[in-house]
């Protein structure tokens, strides 16, 4: 057999490993992103250049649409586990479509910037709602040992299509701001056909009875995965460094270009596409506890680096390092998830999940804000100090059994 046709076989096998369904949210995920890249990345530019947003203002917004995915995430944990996963994605994908051609109509007729930010608020929401339903679906329909792995192609899809919408939306800006939530509603509708053409309903059991908040409650009585999520917040922390604290203290501090600055992001973006699936066999190999303690310490020595930084590329190999510790840690983040969740709460749990990642995420910037201002002018305070919550969170992992390994 030659390598032509060897290639085609190893292809050939890695689609018929996994259910097709993995390759249609696979494909759903990439078209989404692409689309949803090329509008958010500008939504802040167009709130302070065209608007008149102080950043204080925008940074208020952006922490309220932290909060609000929040909120998603809890409210679509609940719907995927009573409704099901198609139907939640196939609708939230449909709303999301509507509510994007409403911010590009508000966005051209000039709306104040308080409609803006409320139409800005309802996409978070509603793309935060869609989540907790997509990692349910993959849970349900891979096996617990092939779930790291099921996880890691579903964020090369997420990541390349991210890599690309920036790269349109720049492109589309010099046409008009309206034009990249138009796109980005053709993509939401192309992933709604998708959904509902090509995907069937992954659940078997659904939660039955009316909403009570004593029963979302119960699940901080599990105190295995209460302790798992306290310790992803904590990473999380760290991770929401990525494009607040870390793009202020490279160009302020270290006075790299915004050039540079762009370059290191898709720096981020191209080898999550090349080595995401390395790091998820590797999560596979080595065990998610262990997985998850090796992102936590990969993160820490990344951003530690970042403070020793004599040049441009050394801030190219801590950017590298920190991405590879994103690629180990986040499929195997929510294969914990999955290994640990009930399968009749699967969503609850990915949802409960997602608050703390939402909080953390929104909360990272804020304590690296204050770490900024106090130690600015000393790197290896302020970087030392993000490190160390890394290495809290990785402690915390290492030591905190092999409940992350078993399937509920």
């Amino acid at each position: 057999m030659g390598p032509h046709n060897r290639v085609r076989a190893r292809i050939i096998a890695l689609f018929d490993r996994y259910d097709h369904r993995l390759w249609t949210l696979f494909s759903v995920r990439f078209i989404v992103s692409a689309g949803f890249g090329a509008a958010m990345p500008f939504v802040s530019l167009y709130l302070y250049r065209e608007l008149g947003v102080s950043m204080k203002g925008v940074g208020t917004i952006m922490l309220l649409s932290a909060l609000t995915s929040a909120v998603g995430r809890i409210l679509g944990g609940e719907l995927a586990d009573r409704i099901g996963r198609k139907p939640l994605i196939s609708v939230t994908m449909a709303v999301r479509t509507v509510v994007f051609l409403v911010m590009a109509y508000v966005i051209h007729i000039r709306a104040s910037y308080l409609l803006v930010a409320l139409v800005f608020l309802a996409i978070r929401f509603v793309g935060a709602l869609t989540q907790p339903g997509i990692s349910s679906m993959v849970a349900d329909i891979v096996s617990p040992k092939r779930r790291v792995e099921a996880f890691g192609i579903l964020r090369i899809g997420g990541n390349a299509g991210w890599a690309l919408g920036p790269a349109i939306g720049g492109f589309l800006i010099a046409i008009s701001y309206s034009s990249l939530f138009l796109v980005t509603a053709a993509a939401s509708l192309i992933g709604f056909l998708i959904i509902v053409l090509f995907t069937s309903e992954s659940i078997r059991t659904r939660e039955k009875g009316r909403f009570k908040l004593k029963e979302l409650l119960a699940v901080g009585r599990d105190r295995e995965f209460l302790v798992f999520c306290a310790f992803s917040l904590v990473l999380f922390l760290v991770m929401g460094q990525f494009a607040s604290t870390l793009s202020v203290f490279t160009t302020e501090f270290l006075g790299i270009s915004d050039v540079e600055l762009g370059f290191l992001y898709t720096l981020n973006g191209v080898i999550i596409v090349l080595f995401q699936w390395p790091a998820a066999l590797l999560g596979g190999r080595l065990g998610t506890r262990r997985a998850l303690t090796l992102g936590a310490i990969l993160f820490a020595i990344g951003y530690f680096s970042v403070g020793v930084v004599p040049s441009f590329a050394f801030l190219m190999g801590s950017m590298v390092v920190i991405t590879l510790g994103e690629a180990v840690f986040s499929p195997s983040a929510t294969t914990a998830v999955a290994n640990m969740a009930p399968s009749e709460k699967m969503g609850r749990y990915m949802g409960f999940f997602g608050l703390a990642e939402a909080l953390g995420w929104s909360t990272g910037p804020f304590i690296g804000g204050l770490l900024l201002d106090a130690y600015g002018g000393t790197p290896l305070l302020l970087w030392g100090a993000i490190a160390a919550i890394g290495l809290v969170a990785a402690i915390g992992f290492s030591m905190s059994g092999r409940c992350y390994e078993r399937a509920g």
